[in-house]
């Protein structure tokens, strides 16, 4: 999967609960197998894909993965792809397959991020695959805008994929989280 065969998908969750877009995507740029769909090989183009996101109207990406991943999947040069592309990078580290360590530090994020959205930006939330941490990332908006947690879980899922949020501790967080 290239970045000129395949062009980088962002799911746009439709709702009226801000003036901004919210999506999710997989990391921009990635390269390596995939790990949701065997015999898929990623050799994508940080610049590329950054190029297809601006040009779609994102402001902003959050990337949720740690700075090792960056190595890990090959993403050389992704700030600076961003910052050519006039992409604001607002990344918030969260380990693979787990919540945020710190529920407090992670409001204070989700703060960031809803500011964006509420000055009318488009904000793309991206973790390795888009499912996890990027699920739980959006569904944790959602909630903060008013949406019950399993509403938010449910419109997650059915925005980017039935396998969004995947892990019962990521769900126990957004339903922490929305109280």
């Amino acid at each position: 999967m290239t970045s000129a065969a395949n062009p980088i998908r962002v799911d746009w969750i439709p709702t009226g609960l801000w003036p901004g877009r919210l999506g999710l995507t997989f990391a921009p740029g990635k390269k390596g197998g995939s790990v949701y769909q065997p015999g898929v090989t990623h050799d994508r183009s940080v610049t590329g894909d950054m190029q297809t996101l601006a040009q779609q109207g994102t402001n902003v990406i959050a990337p949720l993965i740690e700075d090792f991943e960056f190595d890990l999947l090959g993403m050389d040069g992704y700030h600076d792809a961003a910052t050519d592309h006039r992409i604001e990078v607002a990344p918030y580290p969260i380990p693979d397959g787990h919540a945020p360590h710190d529920p407090r530090d992670f409001a204070a994020y989700v703060d960031e991020l809803m500011t964006h959205l509420l000055d009318g930006r488009s904000v793309v939330v991206h973790c390795r695959g888009g499912l996890g941490r990027a699920g739980l990332t959006a569904a944790c908006l959602l909630a903060q805008a008013g949406l019950d947690a399993d509403d938010a879980i449910a419109l997650v899922r059915q925005t980017r994929s039935p396998h969004a949020i995947e892990t019962p501790q990521q769900e126990q967080f957004i339903h922490d989280f929305a109280r």
